[in-house]
């Protein structure tokens, strides 16, 4: 029989977050676009802490808001 792996996923209630990347030189008055990233998964799986927004908001001169949502049995129920 062959074996199968699985990682296992950690999973907590406390996943309620939002990541703010800017970029060095912004200050109150910084008018920058705006770029929200969902991490995907299928309502599954899935984290906004694998996607590092703050290269993208020094070297785009963006600010990146990342998302981290409840899923599985913690939040979208199929």
């Amino acid at each position: 029989i062959l074996k199968v792996h699985y990682p296992k996923f950690g999973m907590s209630e406390d996943c309620l977050y939002l990541n703010i990347h800017a970029p060095a030189h912004a200050d109150t008055g910084s008018k920058l676009p705006v770029m929200v990233w969902l991490p995907g998964g299928g309502f599954e799986t899935g984290s906004a802490s694998i996607f590092d927004g703050s290269a993208l908001a020094a070297y785009e001169d963006v600010l990146v808001v990342t998302i981290q949502y409840r899923l599985g049995m913690f939040g979208f129920f199929k």
